[in-house]
């Protein structure tokens, strides 16, 4: 028999609501789910807590809390483990954990055009299973090589799958519609009605820099506030406010491949010659790597700069104080940080502004899948 697992919250991570719902009493629908996922988010990802316990931290009436766990136990969410012998008086009580395998989810990265990877995650974002196929074509994916990468992965899923998840390059809508990738060759793009073919759940479709700094803010560091620049076959940014992913009008938010530097030369595909992407992506340093193998840590340190450069205005106009670099760890390394590290402070540094950390994505090549499968969970659960 299937687990009920409830959509709480829509893919942008808010509930919508009119003005006149907002007034009215909450439903007691409306209160369930808040009482359900309050006692998610208070043992998420591996805390444990008895009943009692439970009550206290969420602040709901003890015999609401025990229905509530009773639902979640009933669906596979929670498991009971062992007794916790009180202090004092009283009888042990059994404490309860998030049942983190009871659920699974299939994230596919589409960002690199010579390989089209793919995890199965647990709901701690775990990695459980990875597949990847080569392209060698290049240029234009298949929709069909994502659905077919996306069947092998839910094939190795022995638990129920609550989501699929995509990252890919370019900009996308909040349906999920990716409006326009020119490194894939695609514009107005359904890839999630395809995969909604495979299995019937919920399927979120995101920029890659965005997951990547999702991920970043959830399992890596933890920072609320940061840019991280993947570098990939372009180049793009993802902006984290208070924990929530800035994605601008019209879903563009973080697009700096595509701004023209000063002294670049080459043609971009967006049309425009001397695009930030034209400098530093993966494909343009590992041709001039294999070109000049000598002179490799002075042409990673030379884009670390550019990449300096272009960051000094948004870090100075946001006061942001972190900056992750994220991408193949064979060009983005501490050269590369290094040098855009002394770049950004020699163009920003003032009594006016707070000091500026330039660092390594601590997650590494799997941000951006891990992220979009971390959206399915605030989506899906709420849990983040």
């Amino acid at each position: 028999m299937a687990r009920r697992l409830p959509v709480l919250i829509d893919a942008r991570g808010s509930r919508q609501a009119n003005a006149s719902h907002r007034l009215a009493s909450a439903a007691p629908s409306d209160i369930r789910l808040r009482n359900r996922t309050a006692v998610m988010r208070a043992l998420y990802p591996y805390d444990s807590h008895s009943r009692a316990e439970l009550a206290k931290l969420t602040g709901m009436s003890k015999v609401s809390t025990s229905d509530v766990v009773a639902e979640l136990l009933d669906d596979g969410l929670l498991v009971e483990g062992a007794y916790k012998t009180p202090h004092g008086p009283g009888k042990p009580s059994q404490l309860l954990r998030f049942n983190a395998s009871s659920g699974a989810i299939v994230s596919i990265d589409l960002s690199d055009v010579t390989r089209l990877r793919g995890v199965v995650v647990d709901l701690s974002d775990k990695v459980m299973h990875r597949a990847e196929i080569a392209l060698p074509h290049g240029g234009r994916l298949e929709p069909t090589e994502v659905i077919g990468l996306c069947q092998r992965l839910l094939d190795m899923c022995d638990v129920r799958v609550i989501g699929i998840a995509i990252a890919t390059p370019g900009t996308v809508n909040d349906e999920g519609l990716i409006l326009e990738a020119p490194n894939l060759g695609w514009v107005d793009m359904d890839l999630a009605d395809g995969l909604h073919a495979l299995i019937d759940c919920p399927v979120v479709v995101t920029n890659d820099a965005d997951a990547a700094v999702f991920a970043e803010g959830y399992f890596g560091g933890g920072v609320s506030d940061m840019i991280l620049v993947q570098i990939a076959d372009g180049v793009g940014a993802g902006l984290l406010i208070d924990g929530n992913v800035v994605r601008g009008k019209g879903f563009t938010a973080g697009e700096i491949g595509h701004v023209v530097m000063s002294d670049g030369v080459r043609p971009c595909v967006c049309g425009k010659t001397g695009c930030l992407e034209t400098i530093v992506s993966s494909p343009v340093l590992d041709a001039a790597v294999e070109e000049r193998p000598d002179d490799a840590e002075r042409i990673i340190a030379r884009a670390g700069e550019e990449l300096g450069r272009a960051l000094a205005m948004p870090v100075a106009l946001t006061n942001i104080t972190h900056v992750v670099f994220s991408g193949p760890s064979r060009l983005v390394n501490r050269t590369m940080v290094e040098a855009a590290q002394s770049t950004i402070d020699l163009l920003t540094k003032s009594r006016f502004l707070d000091e500026v950390h330039v660092e390594l994505s601590t997650i590494g090549e799997d941000a951006a899948m891990l992220g979009a499968a971390g959206m399915v969970l605030r989506r899906v659960l709420a849990v983040l």
